[in-house]
């Protein structure tokens, strides 16, 4: 579109024109990841929504975990489902901060038609903030994310879906995508937000020594 024609159009809409800061933030979980949290709208994962975080250099889940930590030190609930890759350890939750006894870890699934079940399962209890999952070799259909997605919009749930596989489905019903490579995170997708935009890992990391520091505290009592 020419700057005339975008010009005229601002001149039709007028005043019913809104900038991204006056739009009103959908709710989000914090990842605990500042420079990220400040980026999106939803400062965080967003809630009613489905996110997808493509890690083939590691990194995804342990920025779920993180968001976990905030949220059940805050009395609220998160379920994760097994891949059976992807071994969530107590000791390693406990180290990170997390609170186990709001954190609810779910068998693998047997396939996508399983883990669909189980999710549906899972937010129609209405207590859990965030549901997420490595899907591993599992592939999901666009009707499948669909689903997802009006499930979590009726439960008011943060739905994440981490995978290893770079060749992955980037359906437009995801509304956040983050891509997790070796020195950077790249945001693919999120609502109001120009993307891509590139964060460094290394500024990830000064996040996350107050995190580690809180959970030798807590393992040492």
């Amino acid at each position: 579109m020419s700057e005339a024609a975008l010009n005229k159009l601002k001149i039709e809409l007028g005043s019913k024109l809104r900038t991204p800061e006056q739009v009103i933030p959908a709710p989000g979980l914090s990842t605990g990841w500042s420079a990220l949290d400040r980026y999106l709208l939803w400062q965080g994962f967003p809630k009613s929504a489905v996110s997808l975080m493509i890690s083939s250099a590691g990194g995804a889940t342990s920025l779920w975990i993180r968001s976990v930590a905030h949220l059940t030190k805050s009395g609220h609930w998160a379920a994760w489902i097994n891949n059976g890759e992807s071994h969530l350890t107590p000791w390693m939750l406990r180290y990170r901060g997390v609170d186990l006894s709001k954190l609810l870890v779910v068998s693998q699934p047997k396939d996508g038609k399983q883990l669909l079940w189980a999710m549906q399962e899972l937010m129609s209890l209405c207590l859990f903030e965030t549901v997420a999952c490595d899907l591993g070799q599992i592939h999901l259909r666009e009707h499948q994310i669909l689903k997802l997605k009006r499930l979590a919009m009726r439960y008011q749930t943060a739905v994440v879906l981490i995978t290893p596989t770079l060749q992955v489905r980037r359906s437009s019903f995801y509304s956040l995508i983050l891509s997790f490579e070796k020195d950077q995170v790249t945001v693919h997708r999120a609502l109001h937000r120009q993307s891509p935009f590139i964060l460094e890992r290394k500024d990830l990391y000064a996040d996350t020594l107050p995190l580690l520091a809180a959970g030798r505290r807590a393992l040492c009592g």
